[in-house]
């Protein structure tokens, strides 16, 4: 063989390697499933059964049974949560945009929390109700969210600002709600069904043996909608309560174990022609839990340690295939309380590639009485000289986005919560509305007067028209 002629082989065969390496990964990120299915969410898929599979996990204990929150804000504080009864919680927001133009105004809403009295309690029982107050310019409107309990029912009443009402009943046995139907309600009566869960048991035993549901609601860019069409999905478990076979539309799932152990154990998820579509693994090593779980699109594994049995820090880390990693980290003080919550994400469409790197951090501060001083929330952007693996990301802007301080009296009731970062604009980036005060008091809203025009969401987007008469300063 000639000289020339090895150099070549040398010089292509490490060429051809890559090729092939790539040209593989390249073909394997066209052939994943989209994802995306009739309902918009990816229901029904091999991702729609691993997440059955962890919900499965939570429903011996039993059903949850209320009314869903209008929108889903992954990572933000809510301050509603801080409401105690007999406690109202005065919102000051800064809200832009309409037409893509910076179009800033200030509004105030309020919340009221109470206990159930009079003709509401005498109607649903022993529970609570929050009213919620939203000004648009003299007048205000209100929303009503009940809660309330029984020894065989749970109920959930939800009104909206523009009036339509959705109302939850759940009906317990063996101490567990079992049975969930949500409707629309309308003069004291239920006129269109929007969702029904139901859980059938074993008679002897109590055990779980099936679950069915059906649903007309549905997320779509973190929103609540409930549109025309029902969703149903069926559940099968066997005589130790694990999920066997999931059904939803015409595409079922089944669930194969790899032995009665509850603790260490491993599944394989298999679709109607018996092909493996997923996976979920779970194993306790001394203080740690680990557990794997994904699909041909992703991957998960959620590390877990504890000591003196209770959780301290979890590590975790996605890979969504061909597009991204996810990184987190989260810590725990010694009351269980999340101190620090922090991700790290990169884009990468072929392995070993790396791009757009961002981290998001949450920080909690806990005062000696166990409330919370302080959250705040960074976003760090990273550069890579070279977009790949092994040049190390560095850090490009780290910008603190929202700093809420909490403010208490002597006797330790919460009194207001503030935002004292610099950024007024972070919620523009984030498409949220930014909260920048709460102040909490006692006692009910008074003297106020409620809106008696149909409600209109865009009413207060829509910019004001400037008058073109001069105003003129009074002396």
């Amino acid at each position: 063989m000639k000289k020339s002629t090895k150099i070549l082989l040398i010089v292509a065969a490490p060429l051809l390697l890559v090729a092939a390496f790539y040209g593989y990964h390249s073909c394997r990120a066209l052939s994943l499933d989209s994802g995306v299915y009739l309902s918009g969410d990816g229901s029904g898929g091999p991702e729609s059964a691993l997440n059955m599979l962890q919900f499965s996990k939570t429903l011996p204990q039993g059903i949850v049974c209320r009314a869903l929150p209008d929108q889903l804000w992954a990572n933000n504080l809510d301050p509603k949560a801080f409401l105690e009864i007999g406690a109202a919680a005065e919102y000051f927001f800064k809200t832009y945009g309409i037409n893509e133009k910076r179009i800033e105004s200030k509004f105030s809403q309020r919340y009221e929390k109470d206990s159930l009295e009079g003709e509401l309690r005498s109607k649903w029982g022993e529970g609570t109700v929050i009213t919620r107050y939203v000004k648009e310019d003299s007048c205000f409107r209100l929303s009503k969210e009940i809660k309330a309990e029984a020894a065989d029912s749970v109920v959930s009443l939800k009104t909206s600002l523009s009036g339509d009402s959705s109302l939850y009943v759940g009906r317990r046995k063996n101490g567990i709600v079992t049975e969930c139907v949500a409707c629309k309600w309308h003069d004291g009566r239920c006129d269109e069904v929007i969702s029904e869960d139901k859980m059938e048991l074993d008679p002897v035993s109590g055990k779980l043996l099936g679950y069915a549901s059906k649903t007309r609601e549905t997320y779509v860019e973190g929103s609540l909608y409930v549109g025309n069409e029902f969703y149903a999905d069926k559940m099968l478990f066997d005589s130790l309560q694990r999920l066997v076979e999931y059904e939803y539309g015409d595409r079922v799932f089944h669930y194969e174990y790899s032995s009665n152990d509850t603790t260490n154990y491993s599944v394989n998820i298999l679709d109607k022609s018996g092909r493996k579509v997923g996976f979920y693994k779970r194993k306790l090593k001394e203080n740690r839990e680990i557990v794997k779980y994904g699909t041909d699109r992703y991957e998960m594994e959620i590390t877990r340690y504890y000591e003196n049995g209770k959780l301290i820090k979890e590590t975790s880390e996605k890979n969504n295939f061909y597009e991204s990693v996810v990184s987190r980290i989260k810590l725990f003080n010694p009351a269980g309380d999340e101190v620090l919550d922090s991700t790290f994400e990169e884009e990468t469409f072929l392995p070993g590639l790396r791009m757009d790197s961002y981290a998001g951090i949450i920080k909690r501060e806990y005062g000696e009485n166990g409330k919370l001083k302080n959250y705040v929330q960074f976003e760090e952007r990273f550069v890579r000289p070279f977009p790949f693996i092994f040049f190390p990301p560095l850090s490009e802007s780290r910008k603190e986005v929202v700093r809420f301080v909490f403010a208490y009296d002597d006797a330790g009731q919460l009194l207001s919560i503030a935002d004292e970062s610099e950024d007024e604009n972070w919620a523009l980036r984030a498409g949220l509305p930014a909260v920048r005060r709460v102040v909490f008091s006692k006692g009910k809203f008074e003297n106020f007067e409620e809106c008696k025009e149909p409600y209109d969401p865009l009413k207060r987007l829509k910019p004001k028209r400037r008058s073109s008469k001069k105003s003129s300063k009074k002396e």
